[in-house]
């Protein structure tokens, strides 16, 4: 560096300069080494002359003036936020002595400067002699305001948009996907909380307040629960979900307001489903809840765990297929599959249908009520006003056990043999392990295939109740078909119908008014209607 290529040596009468090994015998080098040590009235002459004749020295280049012979000086410089404290050291003249560390430290605080102070940097700023520039020893905080609540969606509302390809890579333009169904306790949006601010403290110790986040609540709407914590929105029940007024609904409905055709889709939902138009023709809607349609059901396919309700009818066009757990109640049935576990109720005519019910059908109530054409099954009973037709249109009735009750009834019959097979064999292995564990024979394989056994033993007897409560109820509604199976028609009934109750078959030769046909004595007997 330049100031070792000189030593300067203060006398009583002056300045003496003398040049070290590879000193630059230039007069810019020479000043502005003077100048580094505090001289300021350099002489030109014999600065030019030193430089010029490169002169070892030591050569008198100043004059001594006192009041320029200062020691060190320092000042601070503080942003204007407050956030950095820069110390500048006046360099002492010649070789007086620098602030010491200690000195600097209390400088700094003697003008205000308390936090934040970097030490290190003022020790490495004296011992290198840094002088005439600012240099940043002091850091405040800044304060870090917090961040706001945020609610993060754990489910995605129906698109209205094909969602499936079929195998041809060809959209199902009737699957689309605008129901979002949603089950009981399911998570709907959670909350990350809000955060508080951390204050901060400029250089001067002064503190600087921080924002603290916002809190946001949850969209809790109607059919919806927050958890304990506040921090989860759960469903309260099995419904869809629907978004209104910024806040998650769920409703036990699915409502459509007009027509289930290719605006709506295909609806598949676990709750109720009401339509105040129509379904058309090839759309379906399945359900474990009601249905309740209030236009007409053209050739459609609907299912239901519950009941079926059908303002208008149904206009199956050979199409239609409806089955329902419950009942099924509708207008008219023109042409459609109809079934039923409970009873079927239908206000005017039933006409080339396929229709049946463990319960009950009725065909009543309208001016039509007629049954003409097709094949109509009840296990206890058929009532309407007339039955068949004048054209002598082909008409079946049959009064008892349906055919999927008896198959039902042999499968839980097999199933029965099979589950209590498999629970003795499993008894009888958990008594040898147990007695192998009383003598403290039962190694760790022995011990897990116990645990095992024992679970299953559990599920088997969970199927078995099942599969008996199940063949009870069959039993039940085939007791109940025996004893009390009929066909009843209040006005006429035309030939062209067949009444089969119990194995037995009545064909109807000629017109019958006001009628019943009944089982008795192993044969069929053509009774009032009133009987």
């Amino acid at each position: 560096m330049i100031v070792d290529k000189y030593r300067m040596e203060v006398r009583e009468d002056g300045i003496y300069l003398t040049a070290q090994e590879d000193a630059e015998f230039s007069v810019p080098a020479i000043v502005g080494f003077l100048k580094s040590k505090g001289v300021e009235n350099c002489d030109a002459a014999a600065v030019s002359a030193f430089a010029h004749e490169q002169l070892s020295g030591p050569v008198k280049v100043a004059e001594r003036d006192p009041s320029k012979e200062k020691d060190a000086e320092m000042e601070v410089r503080i942003s204007s936020d407050g956030l950095i404290a820069e110390l500048w050291i006046e360099p002492p003249f010649a070789d007086r002595l620098w602030p010491t560390l200690d000195q600097a430290l209390l400088f700094l605080k003697e003008n205000g400067v308390v936090e934040g102070v970097d030490s290190g940097i003022v020790a490495s700023m004296l011992s290198e002699k840094n002088g005439r520039m600012w240099v940043p020893v002091a850091h405040g905080v800044s304060p870090v305001d917090g961040e706001d609540a945020e609610i993060e969606y754990k489910v995605e509302f129906g698109s209205a948009k094909p969602k499936e390809v079929d195998e041809q890579e060809k959209v199902d333009l009737k699957n689309l996907s605008s129901v979002t169904v949603i089950l009981k306790d399911q998570l709907l949006a959670s909350k990350v909380p809000p955060t508080e601010g951390s204050p901060g403290v400029t250089v001067k110790g002064v503190p600087l307040k921080a924002k603290n986040g916002k809190d946001r609540m949850l969209p809790a709407g109607a059919g919806t629960y927050v958890s304990e914590d506040g921090l989860s929105l759960l469903s309260m029940i099995d419904g869809n979900l629907v978004l209104k007024g910024n806040k998650l609904n769920v409703v036990p409905v699915f409502q459509v307001d007009g027509d289930v055709d290719y605006s709506v889709g295909n609806i598949n939902f676990i709750g109720a489903v009401l339509v105040n138009g129509a379904v058309r023709e090839g759309f379906e809607i399945s359900t474990s809840g009601n249905i309740e349609i209030r236009g007409v059901v053209e050739g459609a396919r609907l299912s239901s765990k519950g009941n079926i309700m059908i303002s208008g009818g149904v206009r199956g066009m050979n199409k239609a297929l409806l089955e329902a757990s419950g009942d099924i109640t509708a207008g008219f049935i023109d042409q459609a599959k109809i079934r039923s576990g409970k009873d079927i109720s239908v206000t005017n005519a039933v006409l080339h249908s396929d229709i049946a019910a463990h319960g009950r059908i009725n065909v009543m109530g309208g001016n039509k009520a007629q049954i003409a054409g097709g094949k109509i099954q009840a296990g206890l009973e058929v009532v309407c006003l007339t039955l068949g037709s004048e054209m002598g249109t082909k008409t079946e009735v049959i009064v008892g056990v349906l055919p999927e009750i008896t198959e039902r009834k042999k499968a839980i019959l097999s199933l029965l043999a099979e589950t209590e097979e498999k629970a003795t064999k499993v008894e009888a292995n958990l008594g040898f392990l147990k007695k192998a564990e009383e003598v403290e024979q039962l190694d760790e394989n022995k011990r897990a295939l116990m645990i095992s056994l024992t679970k299953a033993k559990f599920q088997m007897q969970n199927q078995l109740k099942t599969a008996r409560d199940e063949l009870k109820i069959i039993e039940e509604q085939m007791e109940n078909s025996k004893t009390r199976g009929c066909v009843r028609v209040k006005g006429s009934c035309y030939p062209g119908v067949t009444v089969s109750i119990r194995g037995m078959t009545y064909i109807v030769r000629e017109k019958q008014q006001f009628c019943s046909f009944v089982y008795d004595e192993g044969e069929i007997k053509v009774k009032p209607y009133d009987y």
